[in-house]
């Protein structure tokens, strides 16, 4: 995914379909940047390219002017660009580019809307059982406590676990959001990104969408840069970059030095024992019929919708456990206050 200083994709997407369309339409460079500069709808773009135009009209490449505002823009986007000043062909470069990233962009809101449910369900849940032991269940501890009866086991666990939440709800919402952070601050770089790369890839369901995940966007990326034309080193340093995951990123350092030594890239990705068998045969097959870049833009096709039915898998095995778990623990709150109204309601009979 993309860093949050990185411009998102959708807005990369509608960047490079305009651009290209002017091109391609006879319009001067120079004068594409100004019109860019005026009507892109994110207004970080258009401040951007207003500093660029100004750069380029005073002879600097757009290339070089992109460089400069590399916090901003992706290096796939840099260096397709580069590549396609030198080779005359910017106009194609940018229309492929915007094709990648409005498959960027659905890859990213698929993944967005099969965990939104889920998420949404379980903030509920959370919602309506501290609704219950705030305000519920000490009203009945009232009645309990003044009955003087011996209240069941699950009643007391549920009349202890209200005081708790009354008393020390506020700390425990507290020490859950640093956890969270904390959690995320650690994951987000280093060995920690590592290990929790490495431990996604070990969870049966969520493994295969990972690995799908990684397999589009190695497939695709690195398939988009060849058929640019950037030597095969150059684009396996930018695609190590964009796959996303600190797993694959090191294990891809090992295909760059391979390739450095002139060999292929099927035979040391196998050896990762990461990608799926059939992304392996089709770069032999490419590398032998010299159509390495079709063959990867063809795989990343297919994964694609392999990575669309199993985050619909996960849904949908995601959906019941969430559902069960709130029904569970209503249906205990309201058990928990039923056992003792009915041994009440029987004694006073």
């Amino acid at each position: 995914m993309q860093l949050s200083s990185k411009i998102k994709s959708k807005d990369m997407a509608v960047l490079c379909k305009q651009f290209s369309t002017m091109l391609k339409a006879g319009i001067p460079i120079i004068r594409c940047i100004d019109i860019l500069s005026k009507q892109l709808s994110s207004r970080l773009l258009r401040s951007i390219f207003a500093e660029m135009y100004v750069e380029v009209r005073s002879g600097k490449s757009l290339s070089e002017s992109l460089v400069k505002r590399s916090r901003y823009f992706p290096q796939l986007f840099i260096s397709m660009v580069e590549a396609g000043e030198a080779s005359g062909t910017l106009d194609d470069v940018l229309d492929n580019l915007a094709q990648h990233y409005e498959k960027e962009h659905k890859l990213i809101q698929k993944i967005k809307n099969s965990m939104a449910y889920p998420v949404i369900v379980l903030v509920v849940a959370v919602a309506v059982v501290y609704f219950l032991l705030t305000t519920v269940v000490p009203t009945f501890a009232d009645i309990f406590t003044r009955s003087g009866a011996t209240l069941p086991l699950p009643t007391r666990m549920l009349l202890g676990l209200s005081d708790f939440t009354l008393k020390y709800g506020v700390f425990v919402l507290l020490f859950l959001v640093m956890f969270a952070f904390g959690f995320y601050v650690a994951t987000s770089r280093g060995e920690g990104r590592y290990r929790w790369h490495k431990f996604l890839l070990r969870l049966p369901v969520v493994k295969a969408v990972v690995v799908q995940s990684i397999s589009t966007r190695f497939s695709g990326t690195l398939g988009i840069l060849l058929r640019t034309g950037i030597p095969l080193v150059t684009a396996l340093e930018i695609t190590k970059i964009l796959v996303g995951n600190e797993v694959a990123q090191r294990g891809l350092l090992q295909v760059q030095d391979a390739a450095k030594k002139g060999g292929g890239i099927s035979a040391p990705l196998a050896q990762l024992n990461l990608f799926p068998p059939m992304l392996i045969q089709m770069l032999r097959v490419g590398e032998e019929s010299g159509t390495l870049d079709e063959m990867l833009l063809k795989t990343a096709e297919f994964y694609e919708g392999e990575l669309e039915a199993s985050l619909m898998r996960l849904t949908t095995l995601l959906e019941p456990m969430v559902i069960v778990l709130l029904g569970g623990t209503v249906a205990f709150i309201v058990l928990s206050i039923a056992l003792p109204m009915f041994e009440m309601t029987s004694f006073i009979g």
